[in-house]
């Protein structure tokens, strides 16, 4: 019996872990995971979620089961809006009875593995600065030169994963890169075109703009801690965004 509920703990574990590093609520991993774990029967089932860190515990006020305590350390964390539907999916169907707890484990861990091409994602970012300057009014040769912006920040990622990077000093790479070559091509061409729009659209894929989001959201929910915590992780990279284009907006006075 024991065994039994540490597998459901265990996948209730692997359930908020996956959430938390695709950027879900705190409130809505907690609901999620505490779901998983009602399944068991106990009647003590305690979910606490931080940006960093998973905590769950699992128990019952009969003597003689044995409280069961997971904690998961949560270091890498992205956009994944499709991993959380998915797990939704898969909590609904296993509270439901509708799945077996070793067909909701199985299913998680593809979900778990489950990522896009690296080709994918870099494609994907390119075409996202080019619809952002269009968005923000930029003219063809803009829109033109915005793609060489979304080649800049989709290759800046082998900088990052080759030399280790964390999310600060990664912002700071990208964009003074970015800003540099731009500026410097709208400088060197004899049209009269903004520099300030491709830049700008350049930053959209980087802006934590999911993670702030969430944070405004679970401080209403009452997740001070943890919004609080998702604030300051989008503030910092926020920050390293300006300082990068800063400096390459400085590079660009000092070579021209």
């Amino acid at each position: 019996m024991k065994t039994e509920y540490k597998k459901i703990a265990e996948v209730a574990a692997l359930a908020g872990r996956i959430m938390l590093e695709s950027h879900a609520e705190s409130y809505r991993v907690e609901d999620t995971t505490r779901r998983i774990l009602q399944t068991s029967g106990l009647n003590i089932t305690e979910v606490i979620t931080y940006t960093t860190g998973l905590f769950i515990t699992l128990d019952d006020t009969a003597p003689e089961i044995e409280p069961i305590t997971l904690v998961r350390r949560i270091t890498d964390r992205g956009n994944h809006l499709r991993k959380i539907y998915r797990v939704n999916n898969i909590s609904r169907q296993l509270t439901n009875q509708e799945i077996s707890l070793d067909e909701a484990r199985d299913r998680l861990m593809v979900v778990d593995e489950e990522e896009y091409t690296v080709y994918s994602k870099d494609m994907a970012t390119m075409f996202l600065v080019v619809a952002f300057t269009v968005l923000l009014g930029g003219n063809i040769w803009e829109t033109l030169l915005s793609f060489i912006a979304g080649v800049i920040v989709a290759l800046s990622r082998i900088g990052k994963e080759k030399i280790g990077m964390n999310e600060f000093i990664y912002g700071i790479f990208s964009t003074t890169i970015t800003s540099f070559v731009i500026t410097s091509i709208v400088q060197l061409l004899p049209y009269n075109l903004s520099s300030d729009v491709i830049i700008i659209a350049a930053l959209m894929p980087l802006y934590p703009g999911t993670a702030f989001t969430n944070a405004i959201r679970d401080m209403l929910k009452g997740d001070y801690n943890s919004g609080v915590a998702r604030i300051a992780d989008a503030l910092v990279v926020a920050l390293s965004l300006a300082l990068g284009v800063a400096l390459g907006l400085s590079l660009v006075r000092v070579v021209l």
